[in-house]
């Protein structure tokens, strides 16, 4: 074990500490380690790249924001995720995306009875503010009954829960809700032994980490939930079918999602780059 990664582990246990209830309350409310994540695979003539920030939320916030950027070639998405904190129960959700000829917002108010969907698009004056497009298609979407019990959420927040479910070790399960835009899906989780990962990742601060690392996977099986709506659109980080994620044994951070992907087959997307939080909120 080199320097470098002793100095990495040692500043991750002192975190694990730091963070508010984390050596005695059920992880499920705690904050992750990490604040930002990057994600990159090259496939063939393309390069897909995925960024996940979560700020430090303020003291007394009764919400948590998390923000997902993917980008491939011509095409990009950022999507920003309101959330209550134990959960992971969507508040609201906006996601701005663009491609070679358009660009479009679509916003996600997560009501006590349903679900408003406004979809905006640019018109007139160039440089107006996403927020200030005008609405071109409001629609109120009923939730599931399965909603009424267990958690409704998104792709990119199932990276975030499925860290907090390693953390309770093999044999853990969780079942959650997702949605995605007029798709619900049901996604079962279980944690168990995983595979060596080579590890190739710049740490903000302390330089390359590079090496085989133990993990424990987290394992996605993902089916609609009733019958879909419109053609099937789910994908985390621009896979599909069983999905693995891989978590360093001893840190916790996402070494690794493998899955399928379109065109190409089975793959893997490896974690670039990672920025840990440095102080507790």
């Amino acid at each position: 074990m080199n320097v470098s990664f002793c100095f990495h582990l040692l500043r991750l246990c002192a975190l694990l500490i730091l963070l508010p209830g984390a050596a005695y309350a059920s992880p499920v409310a705690a904050l992750p380690v990490w604040q930002v994540l990057e994600f990159e695979e090259q496939a063939f003539w393309a390069t897909a790249q995925s960024r996940l920030e979560f700020p430090d939320p303020d003291e007394d916030q009764d919400h948590w924001e998390l923000t997902a950027s993917s980008a491939i070639p011509e095409n990009s998405e950022r999507v920003i995720h309101t959330f209550e904190p134990a959960s992971g129960q969507w508040l609201s959700r906006d996601r701005l995306s663009k491609g070679k000829q358009d660009q479009r917002l679509k916003s996600y108010t997560y009501g006590s009875d349903d679900i408003l969907r406004e979809r905006r698009a640019p018109e007139g004056e160039a440089g107006t503010a996403p927020g200030k497009w005008p609405v071109t298609s409001r629609k109120e979407l009923p939730y599931p009954p399965a909603a009424q019990d267990i958690t409704l959420t998104s792709p990119y927040m199932l990276l975030l829960l499925a860290q907090r479910l390693q953390q309770e070790g093999p044999g853990a399960s969780r079942e959650v809700l997702v949605h995605t835009d007029f798709n619900f899906y049901r996604a079962r989780m279980t944690c168990g032994n995983g595979v060596p990962v080579e590890a190739n990742y710049a740490l903000t601060g302390d330089g390359e980490i590079s090496g085989e690392r133990d993990t424990l996977a987290v394992a996605l099986r993902v089916s609609p939930e009733g019958e879909l709506a419109e053609k099937d659109d789910f994908n985390l980080l621009g896979l599909h079918g069983e999905i693995i994620l891989l978590f360093d044994a001893q840190t916790g951070l996402p070494l690794q999602v493998r899955g399928d992907a379109p065109r190409v087959g089975r793959m893997q997307i490896n974690l670039k780059s990672a920025t840990l939080r440095t102080t507790a909120p």
